[in-house]
């Protein structure tokens, strides 16, 4: 189950990396850019957006590898600088750049508060996991970068959300809205369900 669940997010990673052609070469013209042409140069926003663009798959795949078992146990080396390439991913360029993607967000107030709140939510998940990481506190570790990584996979949920949510007929925006708080607080909502019954096993 472990393996299937990978592989569909690594299918829609790679699908999320297909159009990145068109971000690098900042075609305008294209998807959602069109709605950031007036100010993709003059605001600023293109560095938080390759700041972004940049980090956020770095980090996915990081911790996308982290999720291994094996890996950890066999190859701790490995897993100390995947996290560390992960927590510097994160802290220093994915969450930032959505933070400052998140001001020009489509879908209005609603969006702009769901993304930076992802964003703030994101970066300090990160944060203390490489603290208590740091300081040899494993469980903690554990659990808040599990934290963090549901949150950095919500772009995988919104891919999966949004047309289940489109086949609805609502409002373009509103269906878009729907999509980006539950690509985040619904994934998030089960991981401290698992975490809360982990602990009463415990």
């Amino acid at each position: 189950m472990k393996w299937c669940v990978l592989t569909v997010a690594a299918s829609i990673g790679v699908m999320i990396l297909t159009p990145f052609g068109y971000y690098f070469a900042a075609d305008l013209e294209y998807g959602f850019l069109r709605d950031k042409r007036e100010f993709f140069y003059s605001s600023g926003y293109f560095l938080a957006f390759y700041t972004h663009i940049v980090g956020a798959p770095v980090a996915f795949s990081c911790g996308t590898l982290q999720v291994s078992r094996t890996l950890r146990q066999n190859w701790p080396r490995l897993h100390i600088w995947l996290g560390r390439g992960y927590c510097f991913s994160v802290l220093l360029a994915a969450s930032p750049g959505g933070l400052v993607m998140g001001c020009w967000a489509y879908g209005g107030l609603s969006s702009q508060l769901c993304f930076s709140l992802l964003a703030g939510l994101t970066w300090g998940a990160t944060f203390l996991g490489w603290r208590f990481g740091s300081l040899g506190d494993v469980e903690r570790h554990s659990r808040w970068m599990i934290r963090s990584y549901v949150l950095i996979a919500s772009a995988i949920c919104l891919r999966l959300l949004h047309p289940v949510l489109s086949g609805f007929e609502l409002d373009h925006e509103l269906t878009y809205q729907l999509s980006v708080w539950m690509s985040w607080v619904l994934p998030l909502g089960v991981c401290e369900l698992v975490c809360l019954r982990g602990k009463r096993e415990c």
